[in-house]
Parts: structure tokens; C-alpha cells; sequence
């Protein structure tokens, strides 16, 4: 196997059917000229629209329905390199969105005709950050393009994109990855990762389940400075939870209150965190199985389950669900704290 198929197999991970998938519509002729690629950060849209751009650009061999690309041609070589003029990304660059100057410079480049292969592929790059201007813009070099123009419009949320672009280009979506999936992929290309495998393994774990099933987000949660307001927020969910338990002393999760930040965003994430952590654990007492998405050690969550009766984790789950919302309408920080603690009956 050369460097870049060795490369390239650790990296596409979790997204080799869909790729796989992608490359027999490609040797089958059925590749729609535009789709959208839809995916959470870090989930491999990237690499996924440079597989595409690769077997169409492939000039391999393919034996036995061989999928492309093959990774071995020149043309291979071309694209994941960043060497390829016909392969050509578009972003906002440091701009907030994608104005129509960016969908004016692809209706113009679109009508030159391919340098070095018979197609030309225009990858957009967080195509939900353009404008409606620009996607107006766009709209009719997608609907008549060129016989060789290939668009790929990389997105976290398609819904974003305007109904007249999503009714021309079909949506794919990355597939997640569990946490023992990205353990193993991010083993084999970080240090980091297996320093901490060896070394305190149950942040390694936590930072795997805390990815969302995304490699990329879990290879920046290595980042000790990345990972720590997680990890503030996992121990806050956890010290919580321990206080509302049977074993905890009256009182004990008043002072947790102060903890919960007065900044509208981090509070969010906070109380989306608890909700998440208290919902699984719920789940967790009806079905035992389930792979854990908050979690990292199953006998962790089986411990709290024992300690923390299902009524209690029902109020919980409504006095958060109901601060996450008032949160969302600007209402006022302390009292909805204040409100969600007297709901769970802590105060």
C-alpha cells in the first residue's frame, strides 16, 4: 500500500461506505453535478468531497467493480496534494459569510473549460454561511451548469441553504463514529492521544465521547486548552448530579448554583450538558446496552442510576429542558437558576 492510500484509509474512517457509495455512482456515470455534504464539524466533509474530486479525476485501473479513487495515479496524487487546478474550494475566507462576489467568481470560472481533466469540481466550503444574495447567485449556474462542472456544497446543516438550492443537489450526510471508533483512529495518528492512553486514560475517554462522533473534533479536544471548558462543564454535570443523589447531604447542590455561568452561551452548554448526561441516564435504567454519548465510563453512569431515582432524574430533565428554553428568550440568569433549582426541589 503507497503513503497517501495508507494516509488516506486512517483518515476517511468512519465515512468509507459513504464514500464507497459516492465512487460506485461515479463509475456508474449516476453522479448528480451538484450535493450537498452534510455533516457536524469535523466529521470528514473535506476529505469526503476530495475522494469525490479524485475519482473523477482518476485515471487508474479499476478491476471487479474496484471502487475509485485509486489512490496510486498521478491524478490521485494531483488532488489530495492540492495540486490540481481544476479542483477548486471556495470559502469566506476571513469574512463572517459568502458574499455574492464568491458566487459571481464560480458563475465566471465555471464557463473555462477544464485545464488538466474532463471535469472541473467547485468545492463550497461551509456553503450554509452564504448569503441568500450569493445563493441566489448561484442558483442559476447550478441549474444550467456546463457538462463538466461538478459542485459540492460542504455544510453542518443543509437546512440553512435556501429550498431552491436543496431541491438541485441531493444531501449526504457524514456518519458518526462511536467513541471506541475514535479512540482507535485518533491512536493511530496522534501522539497526544497515546501518551494519554497510557497515561490518564480516562480523559482520553472522556475526550472521545465529548467528540460527537466526529475524528477532527476529538484530534482539537487534545488540545488541553480546547478541551477545558468541556471538561469544566463534564465535571459540573457530574458534581450535580452526585448532589442530588440519595447519598448527598441536604443541600449539597445549592452551592453548584454559583458554578453555572453568568454568560448566556456557556450556560447553554452547560444545561444542554446536564440534560444530555440526565436523559441518558433515564434511558439507562429502562435498557442497559445503550452506547453511551455523555458518559465515559458505563459503571459511572450504572452507579449514578443506582443512586438517583428515576422520578428524581425526570425532574431534572424538565426543570433543565425548561431553564434551556427561558435561557433561549434572554430571561434573566439567576432566577431561571433560581427556578430550576426550586423545580428539582434542591432549594
Amino acid at each position: 500500500m503507497s503513503e497517501l492510500s495508507e494516509k488516506y484509509m486512517t483518515q476517511i474512517a468512519g465515512n468509507r461506505a459513504l464514500c464507497r457509495r459516492l465512487s460506485l455512482d461515479i463509475l456508474a456515470g449516476t453522479l448528480p453535478h451538484a450535493l450537498i455534504l452534510e455533516g457536524a464539524s469535523g466529521s470528514g466533509k473535506r476529505l469526503v468531497a476530495l475522494n469525490i474530486a479524485a475519482a473523477l479525476a482518476c485515471t487508474g485501473k479499476h478491476k471487479d467493480g474496484a471502487s475509485v479513487p485509486c489512490l496510486s495515479c498521478l491524478e490521485c496524487r494531483k488532488v489530495f496534494e492540492g495540486l490540481c487546478p481544476d479542483v477548486i474550494f471556495v470559502n469566506r475566507g476571513e469574512k463572517a459569510t459568502i458574499g455574492v462576489e464568491e458566487a459571481r467568481f464560480v458563475r465566471e470560472d465555471v464557463k473555462i473549460i477544464p485545464n488538466d481533466l474532463e471535469r472541473k469540481i467547485y468545492i463550497i466550503e461551509e456553503a450554509d454561511k452564504m448569503t441568500d444574495q450569493a445563493q441566489n447567485a448561484l442558483l442559476l449556474t447550478l441549474e444550467e451548469p456546463p457538462s463538466y462542472a461538478v459542485f459540492i456544497l460542504l455544510c453542518e446543516s443543509a437546512s440553512e441553504l435556501l429550498e431552491t438550492i436543496r431541491s438541485r443537489a441531493p444531501v449526504f450526510r457524514t456518519e458518526l463514529m462511536s467513541a471506541q471508533e475514535i479512540e482507535k483512529c485518533i491512536l493511530e495518528k496522534s501522539d497526544r492521544a497515546r501518551t494519554l492512553k497510557a497515561q490518564d486514560p480516562s480523559l482520553l475517554a472522556q475526550i472521545t465521547v465529548s467528540a460527537g462522533g466526529t475524528v477532527g473534533r476529538a484530534l482539537d479536544y487534545l488540545d488541553e486548552r480546547k478541551f477545558a471548558p468541556i471538561k469544566e462543564a463534564r465535571e459540573l454535570t457530574y458534581d450535580f448530579l452526585e448532589a442530588i443523589s440519595d447519598r448527598a447531604k441536604a443541600g449539597a447542590a445549592i452551592p453548584l448554583l454559583s458554578r453555572f455561568s453568568s454568560k448566556r452561551d456557556t450556560l447553554q452548554f452547560q444545561l444542554e450538558m446536564l440534560l444530555d448526561a440526565a436523559v441518558e441516564l433515564l434511558i439507562l435504567k429502562k435498557a442497559d446496552g445503550r452506547e453511551l454519548v455523555f458518559f465515559e465510563s458505563e459503571q459511572k453512569a450504572l452507579d449514578l442510576c443506582e443512586l438517583i431515582p428515576a422520578s428524581k432524574l425526570l425532574a431534572v430533565s424538565e426543570a433543565v429542558n425548561e431553564a434551556i428554553e427561558e435561557n433561549k428568550r434572554n430571561a434573566n440568569v439567576r432566577l431561571l437558576l433560581m427556578k430550576m433549582a426550586t423545580s428539582i426541589k434542591i432549594l
